[in-house]
């Protein structure tokens, strides 16, 4: 077999692979000689068929098999022979020897980039430190009260507090946003959700009002045809709701499963909480570090076809995010704005991968195992998520990929200079969620 390399552009490489016809002829021989034994045709015996039969029938379908058994023999050992570390194969297909003679086949690949040994004694990080408190508690048990909130039609106008459903329509010159019917939404006054001054628009109104006033959108509407646009917009206040907060006692705590009263709650609620101090501490560890990695490898070159895969796995998780929020295909970001965040993924990806080869960090069985609970124990069934996990290997996979970067990333920590930065549980999730969007 002969291999010759070449380097097209950055990472890309092309190879151009040789496999003489002598040995395929010879598994094309091997794999005729077997067919005949087990084939059965009209006018013969069990196994007693004639090779040049045999040849004729299934020669052509059989040599398609092996000419596809051999790129892909092929394409592992001259990627073995010359210690091509592969990212990704864009392209597998033959050039020359389809039908007969000496197969040449073309291989189009991007290898992983080179990256120097980290010198971590250089590094210096921040070591987030929580502790949960009660205030903590209190915070959670009030959010966990909202989300039991009881919603009541009322007559009242609508103020802070409120609920109220709304409908409208939008007209901007001659286009009419949406062209039939009333865009619909639910918003809580006072929370965000609405934009100031179509909140103050609806203020003060009751059910069955209708109002028109100009508008001007923000940029982060929800709607992107009306995002950053102005608008005059007619709209009715379809319901008002008051919401009934129920008090936190042992009922409270029985609609959450716990039968042992409110101080099991608390219990309950404090370990959860610990679980999500320890995973916004992971996420604020990994981003400062992934800022310093960023600064030392500031050169290094990406696989574009590890980008894009980014993208396309960003883009699904946003369509089926929107999706759940009633939202439509036409609120998904194009690709080229997601390629600074895909960007920032891949190579973090690649410099804790390359640092675990350079350091023989190998994957800790055991930490796979305890994330799969961690997972599991969010869950009201844990049981199947664990199944899950067993029975699904390119999920067990992707989380083992996610473990062993949270090895690499406690090495470095284990092995820079670090000072402590203590916070809240609030400044911590705030900050965590805030470098991690």
């Amino acid at each position: 077999m002969q291999v010759n390399i070449e380097t097209i552009e950055g990472l890309k490489r092309r190879l151009e692979i040789t496999v003489p016809s002598a040995d395929i002829n010879q598994k094309m021989h091997s794999r005729l000689h077997e067919l005949g034994k087990t084939i059965r045709l009209k006018g013969f015996r069990p196994g007693k068929v004639p090779a040049q039969v045999v040849r004729q029938r299934y020669g052509k379908q059989v040599r398609e098999e092996i000419l596809q058994d051999v790129m892909r023999d092929g394409l592992n050992e001259a990627i073995t022979d010359n210690e091509l570390r592969v990212a990704a194969l864009r392209r597998l297909q033959p050039e020359t020897g389809v039908d007969d003679g000496d197969l040449k086949f073309i291989a189009e690949l991007e290898i992983y980039p080179e990256l120097a040994a980290l010198d971590t004694s250089k590094l210096t990080l921040q070591k987030p430190e929580v502790d949960i408190i009660d205030t903590d508690i209190d915070d959670m048990l009030a959010t966990l009260q909202e989300q039991r909130r009881e919603w009541l039609h009322t007559d009242e106008p609508a103020e802070t507090g409120h609920r109220v459903a709304i409908s409208f329509v939008a007209q901007m010159d001659a286009q009419r946003i949406p062209e039939q019917g009333r865009e619909r939404m639910s918003v809580i006054i006072g929370n965000g959700m609405l934009f100031k001054a179509f909140e103050q628009a609806v203020t003060g109104m009751t059910t069955g009002e209708k109002k028109t006033v100009q508008l001007s959108f923000p940029d982060s509407f929800r709607h992107q045809q009306l995002a950053g646009q102005k608008a005059e917009v007619e709209f009715t206040i379809d319901q008002v709701d008051a919401g009934k907060l129920p008090l936190i006692d042992d009922d409270f705590a029985n609609s959450f499963g716990i039968t042992e009263g409110v101080d099991k709650l608390r219990e309950e609620v404090r370990a959860n909480l610990d679980r999500e101090r320890r995973a916004g501490v992971n996420r604020l560890e990994r981003m400062r570090l992934s800022d310093e990695l960023a600064k030392i490898y500031a050169d290094i070159a990406l696989p574009e076809s590890l980008v894009e895969q980014e993208i396309n796995v960003l883009q699904q998780r946003m369509r089926q995010e929107i999706k759940q929020a009633g939202g439509n295909e036409s609120m998904l970001p194009e690709k080229e704005k997601l390629q600074e965040v895909a960007q920032r993924r891949v190579r973090d990806s690649v410099i804790l991968a390359e640092l675990a080869r350079q350091h023989d960090i190998k994957l800790d069985q055991q930490r796979v195992q305890t994330a799969i609970m961690d997972v599991a124990s969010t869950y009201e069934q844990p049981e199947q998520v664990i199944q899950m996990y067993s029975s699904n290997q390119q999920l067990l996979e992707n989380l083992s990929r996610s473990v062993l970067e949270d090895q690499v990333v406690d090495w470095i920590i284990e092995h820079a200079d670090s000072t402590p930065d203590k916070m809240s549980l609030k400044q911590l999730m705030d900050r965590s969620n805030q470098q991690a969007g």
